[in-house]
């Protein structure tokens, strides 16, 4: 949904400044043991924000992203890595069960539509090994804020202030043209949010229909950590967690995805 925004070189630029976040990090030293020294695939690694943890870690580690301009960043970033432009939906380029742990962060799977989002949970799932986990994060449709519209903010310096201005209005017009295509059921929202301006469309779920939606696709969730990094269960209260962090597992399915 988001792929020309992914493109540009101000969005690649504004993530190389990020850092892990403190449930990766959490996630990351209690699987230790399925990580170190494992085949790891970092999906959506865009410009490397993962990567610099993840290399070190792994005896195998493999990033793709479905921007070229990331892939570009990373390969610039990071020498004797292995990058590639690939898209989760269609991995043909990976064998089945070809890899330990897989990790697509910071709410990547959430730039395309719900059809396309079920086609890359089952790509996931076939080139994982059996109880193989899968980290990633999805936005929360429970969070306070998750609808919102542009609004107007007032500081002193006048220079300060004929910037807020400009964001407004380019916010504005991006929320006008993008609202209609929003969506919402009991499942899901895709919902046009205040991420780059009101530039994109972002699929939104809640807990209850992360876990049912993993099932159904052959996995198993194990944990769920709000952006703090505290443990939740489904009843857990979400609201101020604007993304969930999923570790999911594997499972031996009866039906035919193998």
């Amino acid at each position: 949904m988001n792929k020309k925004k992914y493109e540009s070189k101000d969005v690649v630029s504004s993530y190389i400044k990020m850092t892990l976040q403190n449930p990766e990090v959490m996630i990351l030293v209690k699987h230790r043991e399925s990580i170190v020294n494992k085949h790891i695939l970092d999906i959506g690694c865009g410009s490397g924000r993962t990567t610099a943890i993840l290399k070190n870690l792994s005896s195998g580690y493999i990033g793709i992203d479905y921007s070229m301009t990331m892939i570009e960043s990373c390969r610039e970033r990071f020498k004797d890595v292995s990058f590639a432009r690939g898209d989760v939906r269609e991995m043909n380029e990976f064998d089945d069960g070809e890899f330990d742990f897989i990790m697509f962060s910071f709410n990547g799977l959430d730039s395309i539509n719900h059809e396309d989002r079920l086609k890359g949970l089952r790509e996931i799932r076939r080139v994982l090994k059996q109880d193989g986990l899968f980290v990633f994060s999805s936005h929360n449709r429970n969070h306070r804020y998750a609808i919102s519209r542009p609004k107007m903010k007032f500081s002193a310096p006048p220079s300060k202030q004929a910037g807020n201005f400009i964001r407004f209005i380019k916010s504005t017009r991006n929320r006008l043209r993008n609202r209609n295509y929003q969506v919402f059921n009991e499942q899901y929202a895709i919902i046009n949010d205040v991420a780059h301006n009101y530039a994109m469309l972002t699929y939104y779920i809640d807990k209850v229909n992360q876990v049912k939606q993993l099932e159904d696709t052959g996995f198993e969730t194990i944990e769920m950590y709000d952006t703090p990094g505290n443990m939740l269960n489904l009843d857990s209260d979400d609201k101020d967690s604007a993304w969930i962090y999923y570790v999911a597992r594997k499972k031996k399915l009866l039906t035919n995805y193998e």
